[in-house]
């Protein structure tokens, strides 16, 4: 009985911890994210500087902000640095692009982009490798555990498993030693 108990505990420890890994975002262009930090995102083809500004303001404007507000932290319009030179366009490629608002001591928007020929779900749902930050040198704050970014530097879900696990196994041991 206590064998399957045990069991029992263990498989509702593991559907708990399941859960927190769940990111339900529906479709392109859906601005009231279950995670507040997405604003907008959508596949663009082709990909070009032109369609990223009317992307990413076009994401604003349906939110009543002002192109000038807020996004890259820099409190103005959108614009390509010109010292990014590894950006290279390609006719007809697919870039994933997703609008995203950061709550940490200041409230800032960023263009995040995904070079991969995904949908926008994708960039959204997977941490593929080539999501990286726009314009941004160090990760801002509020956006460490959104899975989409990367895996989380500690992954919390599974440390309260092993936690849990290991103070089962103590109290077993100090069963076994009465």
């Amino acid at each position: 009985m206590k064998k399957i108990f045990l069991a029992v505990c263990v498989c509702a420890m593991l559907f708990v911890v399941s859960t927190v890994w769940a990111t339900p975002i529906i479709g392109p262009w859906y601005y009231a994210s279950p995670i507040d930090s997405i604003l907008g995102y959508d596949k663009i083809t082709p990909a070009n500087e032109t369609q990223e500004l009317v992307f990413a303001n076009s994401v604003l404007a349906s939110l009543g902000m002002g192109t000038t507000e807020l996004l890259n932290g820099t409190g103005m319009k959108v614009e390509i640095p010109s010292d990014t030179k590894d950006i290279v366009y390609n006719p007809g490629f697919a870039w994933v692009y997703a609008v995203v608002k950061v709550d940490g001591q200041n409230d800032y928007a960023y263009l995040f982009w995904d070079n991969q020929e995904g949908g926008g779900d994708d960039v959204l749902t997977t941490p593929l490798a080539g999501t990286s930050p726009f314009n941004m040198g160090a990760p801002p704050l509020g956006i460490s555990h959104i899975t989409w970014f990367g895996p989380t530097q500690v992954p919390e879900p599974m440390t309260l498993l092993l936690l849990g696990l290991g103070l089962v196994g103590i109290a077993g041991i100090r069963r076994k030693m009465k």
